[in-house]
């Protein structure tokens, strides 16, 4: 019966606080386009290059009105429209409103936009059932974002929650540490690879199979070097391929 002298031993904190001490950081970086950031580590604070939203624009579907123009009971004709990706250009004539789509930009000298659900069309024009307050329902420039904001940090993992935000910034590049290498294999003569017959006494080869996976979950690069037979120069011999 083989014995161990338990004096030697050492506990796991001990272990993991030994093995931290010689482990330093990755610091190289590497520059990688969005579609291919899933799961990588920011390497350098995220700033926006612009503002969010970067320009004025309405929240709601409605009219864009001056409050000098609204009176209670009057009617008021549509003089023209914004929609999102066509904004209004031209002249507004006073005393009229122009119709507005969520997201289109505000035509310069709206003071507030009117939903739609408090206004009564008519062939004459519209009116509104309520009076509006300055800057209702209008989303200002920025509101969201502001040009030069950090918006992540160093140390980020990107995932479903960062890269949309990444994209509305209209970022398309993103600086990224390295990912971690990691050399693995299985050691044992019992061990076969899984879909190799089964000789006596020997079992399947799953740790190495387990440990990829949760390895690939964290985006590491696997070197596999296989099973590796109970032999020391074979064992030293993958050490140092590791």
């Amino acid at each position: 019966m083989d014995c161990y002298n338990t004096s030697d031993l050492i506990s796991i904190e001990q272990a993991l606080e030994k093995l931290l001490s010689q482990t330093s950081a990755i610091s190289d970086v590497e520059d990688v386009a969005l579609t291919d950031a899933a799961g990588r580590i920011t390497a350098l604070p995220v700033i926006s290059p612009l503002n969010v939203p970067p320009f004025a624009n309405s929240a709601m579907d409605g009219y864009a009105v001056r409050l000098q123009d609204i009176t209670p009971d009057a009617v008021l004709p549509v003089a023209g429209k914004a929609f999102a990706g066509s904004p209004f250009s031209g002249e507004w004539p006073a005393g009229s409103v122009i119709r507005i789509m969520t997201g289109a930009p505000v035509p310069a000298g709206t003071d507030a936009v009117i939903m739609q659900e408090q206004a009564e069309l008519s062939e004459q024009g519209v009116r509104f059932t309520v009076m509006p307050a300055q800057g209702q329902n209008i989303r200002l420039a920025g509101e969201d974002i502001r040009q030069g904001a950090e918006v992540l940090a160093a140390g980020v993992r990107l995932g479903t929650a960062e890269l949309p935000l990444l994209a509305s910034l209209g970022i398309a590049q993103i600086k990224v540490v390295r990912k971690l290498k990691v050399a693995l294999f299985s050691t044992g003569d019992e061990l076969q690879p899984v879909g190799t017959p089964l000789q006596e006494g020997q079992i399947y080869d799953t740790n190495r199979f387990a440990v990829r996976l949760m390895l690939e979950q964290m985006h590491c690069e696997i070197i596999d070097l296989g099973i590796i037979r109970d032999d020391p120069q074979a064992l030293r011999e993958a050490f140092k391929a590791g």
